[in-house]
């Protein structure tokens, strides 16, 4: 009996070694859309006759997949901690990897309500480690021939996805913090938005990228999104106005973008739907009418039948083995 015990606990940990060796950055991206979803359901609750749990419920859920994340990326780094910088490598992993210290910061946001000492430890630990991924992903940059051809999309994460910790900031007493974020980032989403434009003209987009494209509704959504943490309605309809011009131009491609079905990089669109729809629940309850209700209804519609879908096929994926090797993830 016990040497049947022993056998069985082999076979486990042969089962689960190489799992954790693997674990992908791109399961990060579409997590930290199932955050956005969950604080936009919270924010639905103040302005429809609709229960808060629901926001609870979807945030309870992305904190216990976090936390299975986080811990099989971190046995990942234990077991050799160069493979961070192998998996920064590769151009959409340099953004998926960050999204793992976003997710953090959305947690803080999502915390505030039941735990300012959580969200206050949560929220440093987020940012802690993001400067770590922002430094790693300059160093590769700056070392690359061409430095100005590897700006995609994907970099407004590790460059600007400090935005998130906007959401937070505010109430945590970093209200000239988060005035400081966004003086810094909203000259940077520009450049980076500019230049990736320039990029895809001038050297095309392969499929598998074009999903990275949906990233540029986020920078403007968050940014109107922690503004009125800062200040309430005050600023808020230029901002407003922003995302929602963002949006208008990035509907006519969102086919080019989805060609080919699905893969991994639809996680890419997740979190600027999500935040995306916070920004228009958010504009009702700042009154701006039947324009903001409906758009709100439709974005938050939208986010609630994809988010969920690419998290589980993302998620499910993972758990079949398959999606490291299809992301050409490191291996520890």
């Amino acid at each position: 009996m016990a040497q049947l015990r022993q056998d069985c606990n082999k076979n486990i940990m042969a089962t689960l070694k190489p799992f954790w060796r693997r674990t992908p950055p791109a399961l990060f991206p579409s997590l930290l859309g199932l955050f956005g979803l969950a604080l936009s359901w919270k924010a639905a609750a103040t302005v429809w006759n609709i229960p808060s749990t629901i926001g609870s419920a979807i945030g309870v859920v992305a904190t216990l997949l976090l936390l299975v994340t986080l811990t099989s990326y971190v046995i990942k780094l234990l077991i050799r901690p160069k493979v961070l910088w192998e998996d920064l490598q590769i151009g959409p992993a340099r953004g998926s990897v960050s999204a793992g210290s976003m997710c953090a910061m959305a947690l803080a946001a999502f915390l505030l309500p039941y735990t300012t000492l959580g969200a206050f430890l949560v929220w440093w630990m987020a940012l802690l480690l993001h400067a770590v991924y922002f430094g790693c992903v300059l160093v590769i940059l700056s070392r690359h021939e061409n430095t100005l051809a590897e700006i995609s999309p994907v970099i407004m994460l590790p460059v600007v996805g400090v935005l998130v910790s906007t959401l937070a900031a505010p109430q945590l007493g970093y209200g000239g913090f988060a005035i400081a974020v966004f003086v810094l980032t909203i000259p940077l989403s520009a450049a980076i938005l500019l230049i990736s434009l320039l990029n895809a003209r001038t050297h095309g987009v392969p499929l598998p990228q074009r999903t990275s494209y949906a990233i540029f509704l986020a920078p403007p959504s968050v940014t109107a999104l922690g503004m009125y943490a800062l200040s309430g309605p005050t600023y808020y309809m230029p901002l407003w106005i922003c995302a929602s011009l963002v949006a208008i131009a990035l509907l006519p491609f969102m086919r080019w973008m989805g060609q080919g079905g699905w893969t991994p990089a639809w996680g890419a669109f997740t979190f600027p739907l999500a935040a995306f729809s916070g920004v228009q629940i958010l504009a009702i309850k700042a009154g701006y009418g039947i324009v903001a209700e409906g758009l709100a209804i439709a974005t938050l519609t939208a986010a609630t039948v994809l988010v969920p879908y690419i998290v589980a096929r993302t998620y499910l994926s993972w758990f079949q083995g398959k999606l490291g090797p299809a992301t050409k993830a490191a291996v520890a």
